[in-house]
C-alpha cells in the first residue's frame, strides 16, 4: 500500500437499516490484498465507502456488503484507481 494516508475520524459514522429495502444489486469491489497488517481489513472484505473529493479520495473497506455501484464502469474505475495510486488489489463482483 503506497500513497495512503490512514486517519481516525472525529466524528463517528453511522448506519440504521431500512426495513423493506430490496438487497443491493449492481457492481461491488472486493478486497484482496495490499493493506497487510491494517486493523480490521482482510481478504473479502468489500468496499463501503468511496468520496472523490477536490484534493483525494476517502475509502474504506468492511466486512459487510453495504453499497455498490450502479454500473461496471464505475466499480471498475474504483478498483483501478486502488491499484494505480495504492497498490492495493481488488476484484470487481456482480452483485
Amino acid at each position: 500500500m503506497k500513497n495512503v494516508e490512514i486517519f481516525n475520524r472525529k466524528m463517528p459514522v453511522f448506519r440504521v437499516p431500512i426495513q423493506g429495502m430490496p438487497p443491493l444489486s449492481g457492481w461491488a469491489v472486493r478486497y484482496i490484498s495490499g493493506m497487510e497488517g491494517t486493523p480490521d481489513i482482510e481478504p473479502g472484505n468489500w468496499l463501503s465507502e468511496w468520496h472523490i473529493g477536490a484534493e483525494d479520495v476517502v475509502f474504506n473497506f468492511e466486512h459487510g456488503l453495504h453499497m455498490c455501484f450502479n454500473a461496471e464502469a464505475d466499480a471498475t474505475r474504483a478498483a483501478e484507481y486502488l491499484l494505480k495510486a495504492a497498490e492495493i488489489k481488488t476484484e470487481v463482483v456482480k452483485v
